[in-house]
């Protein structure tokens, strides 16, 4: 049963998703994430993959990464007020170095401003 507070952190993360637009900067080549038909290598995902995707595909992308990357750094509590902001401040990294993976471009987004 999903909770009511799930299903408002999803919600503004989808609007917040659905707003961003694919980055014309993000010309860098395809990553080699993609290891066969449907299956990526989660840490190889370039910054550029993410904002060239379809906005469904990023927005899925983008939360898959939130919840995988806070469940990796062991973190049981996620501030869910602070979604829409943490997402920006990602896609805002993403916009800037392409090349980056998206893992890393979570780090330095949010770790280095202390989010």
């Amino acid at each position: 049963m999903t909770s009511k507070l799930t299903v408002a952190a999803l919600a503004a993360f989808f609007a917040v998703a659905h707003a961003m637009q694919p980055a014309a900067a993000a010309s860098s080549s395809p990553s080699d994430a993609r290891v066969a038909p449907g299956k990526w290598d989660v840490t190889r995902v370039l910054c550029s993959d993410l904002l060239n995707a379809a906005d469904d595909d990023r927005a899925s992308a983008a939360m898959f990464y939130y919840g995988y990357l806070a469940a990796k750094a062991n973190l049981h509590i996620i501030d869910v007020t602070r979604i829409e902001g943490n997402v920006h401040k990602v896609m805002d990294q993403c916009a800037a170095t392409p090349a980056m993976t998206v893992p890393h471009a979570f780090r330095t987004a949010l770790l280095s401003r202390h989010s």
